[in-house]
């Protein structure tokens, strides 16, 4: 066909569309729609975007902490918020757990965590009681309801505390991250108990050569949070379950230091920074020899 006839078809075409339709030539070379922005794939949630992800309790946990680090660092707990120390422990415990959960799952867990929770709680009864394994010590009201002389909230402390040491370790063999995990429990506690009596959550009634703590105190902190750290399952947790329980236990280390600064108890101050620090190396050396691995 001659190109007078195509051009001649093409106005044909074109005569015999309906008012206001495009033809089709036109059609062609038009740009594809765009999709209304509504109708857009929506970016990922925001617990995803810093990292936290499927972790809505540990979110909350680090929402509490930044609250309770304000109000205590830099100004006073309100008596309105009184209770706010025994839930800091409830999620604290539920955060570590979390981490845990991520590999394990949380009915691996459940069991566990109920005689963790059990178990320390009793050795807290006995010890307020008889003065063994930690020595002559009594509680106050400050962590929560009293049950027979213990709060309610230290089994779970303890759960907290336990399961931050074990993620920290980061080690298969349960002998080898039990053992770690007592050593992580421990310096938490050269930081965290004369903070604790300074603040009125405990007292001490025996006198030790470390502000007035028996010694006995932290040999019985070793050993509980190395033989119960036994009940957990025993699996590697990933990189980035390990990297944020790391983050935890500086928090709780930068917490109780700034504490203990404010309070005058320089030394545990101190210790907190090297505590600190030692954590953040531990979990470095491990990701190198995993990367020279590689």
């Amino acid at each position: 066909m001659s190109r007078s006839g195509e051009a001649g078809q093409d106005q044909a075409e074109a005569a015999s569309s309906p008012p206001g339709a495009a033809s089709p030539l036109r059609l062609a070379e038009l740009p594809p729609p765009v999709a209304p922005a509504a109708a857009r794939r929506p970016g990922p949630p925001l617990l995803a975007r810093i990292g936290l992800g499927g972790l809505p309790l540990t979110a909350f946990f680090l929402v509490w902490y930044a609250v309770g680090f304000v109000l205590q660092v830099f100004a006073e707990v309100p008596p309105a918020l009184s209770f706010a120390s025994g839930v800091f422990l409830v999620l604290y415990a539920l955060s570590g757990l979390e981490l845990l959960a991520v590999r394990t799952g949380w009915r691996r867990l459940a069991v566990p965590a109920l005689l963790i929770a059990a178990g320390t709680f009793a050795v807290e009864w006995v010890g307020t009681h008889t003065g063994f394994p930690f020595g002559e010590y009594v509680y106050t009201d400050e962590l929560g309801r009293m049950l027979s002389g213990v709060p309610w909230t230290m089994g779970l402390a303890w759960i907290g505390v336990i399961a931050g040491g074990a993620l920290l370790s980061g080690r298969t063999s349960r002998t080898r991250r039990a053992l770690e995990t007592g050593l992580w429990v421990v310096l938490l506690d050269l930081v965290l108990d004369p903070v604790a009596e300074a603040r009125g959550f405990w007292d001490w009634a025996g006198g030790g050569f470390y502000y007035g703590i028996p010694t006995a105190n932290f040999v019985s902190w070793f050993i509980v949070g190395a033989l119960l750290s036994l009940l957990l399952p025993s699996v590697s947790c990933g990189a980035r379950e390990r990297r944020l329980a790391l983050r935890l236990y500086q928090l709780m280390l930068l917490l109780f230091g700034l504490l203990a600064l404010r309070a005058g108890l320089t030394a545990a101050f101190v210790l907190s920074l090297f505590w600190i620090a030692l954590a953040e190396g531990r979990v470095r050396l491990d990701s190198r020899r995993q990367e020279r691995s590689v």
